[in-house]
């Protein structure tokens, strides 16, 4: 498949593993969700890796690259984002944080060296301004302009992530290899981050047998794409993927619609973003 083929594809099972997410945190909490994804994810990248590489690829050149990569996204960056959503909310920090698209194609342009076009910008913008749509909320409060600096740098330490992911692909050239580093790193950081934390009074897993069952199905899904993502970015340019890649929201909008009737409606504000994001695939494809 082509890169952009498998960004598409990426976008697509993103879009649906929020589905069993959505269901899933009913009742349990997102720490649940994430430790759960990471567990499934890593394990199945390692056994993929040991299966389909010789032992000696295991210290190739350009593990670094991923284990910075790590480091950067999920890592310190959620943990960014997270104290941005406790100072500014989710009605603006999401929509901040979704221009790491933007920033992402202008790293790529100028530490890569990556060709940039016209229709290729337009598509950019036209993405991250239908997901800056879609996910805006109203409720803003009162902030400090001091607080914006924090959804800023999650959205560079998110772009700056993709960048390294890219230069750690052309260093080694081992796309599955390198998800499996990846994920290692953020299931480090997140089990660092809950032993730091377990002197909280709340729980800090949340699971029954229903809930664990959705997450496992969800973390399936996101640990295809995410392997899909890598296989993106190792066939194609960054500027092309992660705009294609940045529209799984559409698709998260669309089986909402499907499958979760019952919390989910569909208003004016969802149908512009979904029009701008569509609208900005073609410029991309172009």
């Amino acid at each position: 498949m082509s890169a952009e083929v498998l960004a598409l594809a990426t976008a697509f099972l993103r879009g649906f593993s929020t589905i069993p997410t959505r269901r899933g945190l009913q009742q349990s909490n997102a720490r649940s969700s994430a430790l759960i994804y990471l567990l499934v994810n890593t394990a199945l990248l390692w056994i993929l890796t040991v299966t389909l590489y010789p032992l000696e690829y295991l210290t190739t050149q350009g593990l670094e690259y991923f284990v910075l990569a790590g480091i950067f996204a999920p890592g310190i960056a959620r943990t960014v984002r997270d104290v941005s959503i406790m100072r500014l909310g989710v009605a603006m920090t999401s929509p901040i944080v979704a221009t790491n698209t933007l920033f992402a194609v202008l790293f790529a342009t100028i530490f890569l060296h990556e060709p940039v076009t016209l229709p290729l910008l337009v598509g950019t913008t036209l993405v991250v301004g239908g997901v800056i749509v879609l996910s805006y909320r109203r409720g803003l409060g009162t902030w400090q302009r001091s607080s914006l600096l924090y959804p800023l740098l999650a959205a560079l330490l998110f772009a700056a992530s993709t960048t390294i992911r890219k230069v750690g692909l052309q260093a080694s050239g081992l796309p599955l290899l390198g998800a499996a580093v990846t994920s290692s790193i953020s299931l480090l950081l997140l089990a660092s981050t809950m032993l730091l934390s377990r002197h909280r009074r709340e729980p800090l897993l949340t699971l029954n047998r229903e809930t664990a069952k959705l997450f496992v199905v969800s973390s399936i899904t996101s640990s295809v794409a995410f392997l899909f993502y890598f296989l993106a970015l190792s066939q194609g340019y960054l500027v092309r993927v992660q705009p294609i890649a940045a529209t799984n929201p559409l698709f998260a909008l669309l089986f909402s619609h499907l499958l979760l009737k019952d919390l989910e409606s569909i208003t004016f504000r969802i149908i512009l973003g979904a029009a701008l994001i569509f609208s900005g695939i073609l410029f991309v494809l172009l």
